[in-house]
This record gives C-alpha cells, sequence and structure tokens, in this order.
C-alpha cells in the first residue's frame, strides 16, 4: 500500500514534518556525521534491483532517482508514470547529474567535515526519519475504507440537522429595535430596513439575507432564536452579546450532501492531521521533555539552567 504524504495548512505540523519528499536527504543522511558508508556500500543499500541509467564518476543515478525528483517538483502524479524516453525524464536526469557532479566537487573539497554542513546533514536525518515514521503511521491509518467511514458518519450527521433560510436585522439597542419592530408590524418592508438600519455585514448588503444556515454557523443566542421559529415566523426582538435582532425564517431543508469524491481530499487532510495529532500527543505524553527557562542569567547553556519547566506527560502544545 503506498504510503500517504502530508500536505498540511496547520503551520506547526508542517514545520515538525517538513516535505515528505524529502527523500533525497536519504542517501546523506543514512549514517551520522562520524559514520561513514563507501559509495558501493550506499547504492547497495539504496538501490538493491534498481535500474542505472546514468554513471558520475564511481557512483550511479537510477531510473528511481528520477522519478523521484519529479514528484518532489510536483512535476508528475504520486501514481503516474515516467517513460525514460520523454523530454521530462530526460531534464531531470541532467539536473541530477548536475548535482551529484556538485556532489563529488563538495566531498573532494572536504566539505563534508565542516561542522555546518555535519549540522544540516544531521538535521537532514532527523527530518528523514520522523516523515517516514509518520508515513508508516498513516498508510494504515488514511485509508480509501477509513476515509469512507468518516464520509458515512458525517453524511448521518448531515441528515439529521436542517438549515434555516434566514432574514436578520442587527441593531445595538433596545430602543432602536423596538422602533424596528414598529414599522415592522407597520407593514415596511423587512430587506429595506435591513439594508438600512442592520449593523451586521452580512444582512445590511443582502437585504437582511443570511441564505442558508446551519446551527454552527450561528453565534448561540441567535442559533437559538432561529431554530427554535417555525418556517415564516418572525421572531420577537431578543438580545445576544451582539447587539438587538429581529429575525425572520423564511424556510427549513435538508442540507446538500457533496459526494464522496467531492470531499475526498478534505476528508483526507482531516484525517492526516487527526493521526498526526494523536501520535504526537501519544509521544508527548511518554516523552521525556524538559524545556529550561530563557532566563537573562542562563549563561553557561543548559546545564546551568536554574529552574526547568518539566514537560512529561503534557499534550496541550
Amino acid at each position: 500500500m503506498a504510503r500517504t504524504r502530508i500536505n498540511f495548512s496547520n503551520r506547526k505540523l508542517e514545520t515538525l514534518l517538513c516535505a515528505l519528499t524529502g527523500f533525497a536527504l536519504l542517501g546523506g543522511c543514512l549514517s551520522e556525521p562520524n559514520e561513514t558508508l563507501s559509495a558501493a556500500q550506499a547504492e547497495e543499500i539504496l538501490y538493491k534491483g534498481g535500474t542505472p541509467i546514468a554513471r558520475v564518476g564511481a557512483s550511479h543515478i537510477y531510473q528511481s532517482d528520477v522519478i523521484r525528483a519529479a514528484k518532489a517538483q510536483k512535476r508528475m502524479k504520486d501514481s503516474g508514470e515516467l517513460a525514460p524516453e520523454s523530454a521530462l525524464f530526460s531534464e531531470i536526469l541532467e539536473e541530477l547529474i548536475d548535482q551529484r557532479l556538485l556532489k563529488l566537487a563538495a566531498l573532494k573539497a572536504g566539505t563534508d567535515k565542516d561542522v555546518e554542513v555535519q549540522r544540516r546533514l544531521a538535521e537532514g536525518r532527523e527530518r528523514t526519519l520522523a516523515t517516514y515514521l509518520v508515513e508508516n503511521r498513516l498508510k494504515d491509518s488514511v485509508t480509501e475504507e477509513s476515509l469512507r467511514e468518516m464520509y458515512r458518519s458525517q453524511s448521518a450527521l448531515r441528515q439529521n440537522a436542517n438549515e434555516a433560510n434566514v432574514r436578520l436585522i442587527r441593531v445595538e439597542t433596545e430602543e432602536e429595535i423596538r422602533a424596528v419592530a414598529a414599522k415592522l408590524e407597520e407593514g415596511e418592508d423587512f430587506g429595506a430596513l435591513a439594508a438600512a438600519l442592520s449593523t451586521e455585514r452580512v444582512s445590511q448588503n443582502n437585504n437582511g439575507s443570511l441564505g442558508f444556515v446551519s446551527r454552527v454557523m450561528l453565534p448561540d443566542g441567535l442559533a437559538s432564536a432561529v431554530f427554535s421559529a417555525k418556517a415564516g415566523e418572525r421572531s420577537a426582538p431578543f438580545e445576544t452579546d451582539e447587539g438587538w435582532h429581529i429575525v425572520e425564517v423564511l424556510s427549513f431543508r435538508k442540507p446538500q450532501q457533496p459526494s464522496f469524491e467531492a470531499m475526498r481530499e478534505q476528508l483526507r487532510q482531516f484525517k492526516t492531521y487527526a493521526e498526526v495529532q494523536k501520535l504526537m500527543t501519544e509521544l508527548r505524553a511518554n516523552g521525556d521533555i524538559e524545556v529550561y527557562n530563557k532566563s537573562p542569567q542562563l549563561r553557561g547553556g543548559i546545564e546551568a539552567a536554574p529552574d526547568a519547566l518539566t514537560e512529561k506527560g503534557n499534550a496541550d502544545e
């Protein structure tokens, strides 16, 4: 089963997991900086049974390298194919040859011994290990069946809920809303009054109309008034934290049900996010974490920290 790839809008998790296309780092990060593998040993580990398509020095570039690079650059779909005779394949191969030449030149110059380079390699190794752990976790949890089950649950909830077609006038004071109620009783047009007097932007710009809304889309006080009314009713003036209101409920309907295919990506992102949050909660609950005060007195490194904020079993962050 193919691993599910992550694409989060949540910045914290995005930063934590980095790009899942970072497997290009794997070749340089298989070992700690003080461990070494020969080029031949690294190739044996990474590409056993693979198809080499070019040689640069003593190392080879493989067909799978080109395909991974194309996917990482979003130039082909994860499920797509890339023919070796295609122009895209040749273009990416040339890029990989240039990259390999630069790598070999850097090794020859001893750049891999530089402290900053070793730090970057260690960071890359950490990201790759973290990413691989998450991908393996997701491949068994974010599945077609789990997404369809989530869709069925959401569909059942939608069918048990109503949407109301609502018109609203909101003003600041009780005196103002009483004056609006009197004008409505005299037969003045609800939409015209909303456009002239409502302080709620959507209703003011749409002659009072909020369109079809669900309960969760409205503040509690407003939702209670709307969904306790019957179709065709106008409420008496009432107050919420936002001001004074009069609402008209024109009609109710069952919410429109989008297809599974239309919701697939949204469901996948939600399920992925939930699973990663679950994993991080487990790791934090069992991890040994100590965050040191960033105090002006802290001079000698973390060993000198007099006061530590200990987080063991805290998954709130």
